[in-house]
């Protein structure tokens, strides 16, 4: 499925939804989906009266944004082709007069599991979707304050720095092997993790 989140002006969420899909379908119903999908987009947009953001997925150029999402995501958007639903999601956008913005999609997933799966009860694609759209009206996603207080960034550097940093430290705990093991943890406070680590590295 596709997640969804529409939010405010501030970038607080509003609404949120999945957009159901079936995986490994013909090529014809394929695209026939596609279209479908793009077109409940569209309505959502309009419904709202918002343009739409969405990932910059270059499959051959973002291979370390695509491994931080996971194996299954990766083999999912490419088997679903991304680029074909991008390129339809513009032209139906683009006919009916609804901006469309394309936006970095560096650490999403992690920064959606940090702060807002268990602030707003998400499902992961629809705190990833909040991500986005808040990284589309040029929000920026500091750490949450319980971990700001560890040394996970030089201060002066770009917040992103702070997150690459997070990101490696989850990546070296021994309880994460992969992307569903975010999840059957629960961790309930990040600060748990990162605060044995950097007492280790001190």
């Amino acid at each position: 499925c596709i997640g969804w989140a529409y939010c405010d002006a501030d970038g607080n969420l509003r609404e949120h939804g999945q957009i159901p899909l079936e995986m490994g379908l013909p090529p014809n119903q394929q695209n026939a989906q596609i279209t479908n999908t793009c077109l409940q987009i569209q309505q959502l947009a309009n419904k709202y009266a918002c343009p739409v953001v969405i990932e910059n997925l270059d499959f051959s150029k973002k291979k370390e944004v695509l491994r931080e999402k996971g194996q299954k995501y990766s083999r999912m958007l490419s088997s679903w082709a991304y680029n074909l639903f991008s390129e339809k999601l513009e032209a139906i956008l683009n006919n009916r007069g609804i901006e469309l913005i394309i936006v970095n999609p560096a650490y999403s997933s992690l920064i959606a599991l940090v702060k807002y799966v268990r602030m707003y009860g998400l499902a992961s694609d629809e705190a990833a979707a909040l991500v986005i759209a808040r990284r589309g009206m040029k929000l920026s996603e500091r750490l949450p304050r319980s971990l700001t207080a560890y040394p996970l960034v030089k201060k002066g550097k770009h917040v992103w720095s702070a997150w690459n940093q997070l990101n490696k430290l989850i990546k070296s705990w021994d309880a994460i092997q992969c992307r569903h093991d975010y999840y059957s943890i629960r961790v309930s406070n990040w600060e748990s993790l990162v605060k044995p680590q950097c007492e280790y590295k001190d």
